[in-house]
């Protein structure tokens, strides 16, 4: 089940919310309560990393990805 970000566009609320389907439309504030939210960019991470940056994360090493 994909989990999304969303920003509420009245109060500025940043949350995340599993969402079902084509249940994206309509999404509420849980702070607020308005439904004019929309979804921004998720940044991920990468486990094992260490001191790496992310945007190195699945790019080929020598011994393959790491």
């Amino acid at each position: 089940m994909p989990i999304f970000e969303f920003k509420c566009d009245k109060c500025g609320k940043e949350f995340e919310r599993i969402v079902f389907g084509s249940e994206d439309e309509g999404i509420r504030c849980p702070d607020c309560g308005c439904n004019e939210t929309r979804k921004v960019l998720s940044v991920f991470s990468c486990s094992g990393m260490g001191k790496e940056s992310a945007t190195s994360c699945g790019t080929p090493s020598s011994g393959g990805f790491s």
